[in-house]
């Protein structure tokens, strides 16, 4: 006679392999994925180290425009006052 509950409390190889197995899996997957984070953190600080850089090119190359441009509008102005 059963009562309805139909457990077995036998504990095969098979389930201690695949509980082993996918506790393992997990640790290789968050070590991985911890990895994959510092990765990409680090490529992170170079992108940004990287775009500081340019930003700061872009600026002094818009200064030395701005200089260009005020030269040029004296010698126009001078051109013609001149005439």
């Amino acid at each position: 006679m059963t009562n309805g509950n139909q457990l077995n409390k036998s504990l095969s190889v098979g389930h201690v392999v695949a509980t082993v197995g996918l506790i393992v899996g997990g640790f290789a997957f968050i070590y991985d994925l911890r990895e994959s984070v510092a990765i990409q953190s680090f490529q992170l600080e170079n992108v940004e180290d990287r775009l500081e850089r340019v930003v700061e090119r872009t600026d002094d190359q818009f200064g030395e425009i701005m200089d260009h441009l005020i030269r040029l509008e004296e010698k126009l102005d001078s051109m013609i006052i001149e005439d």
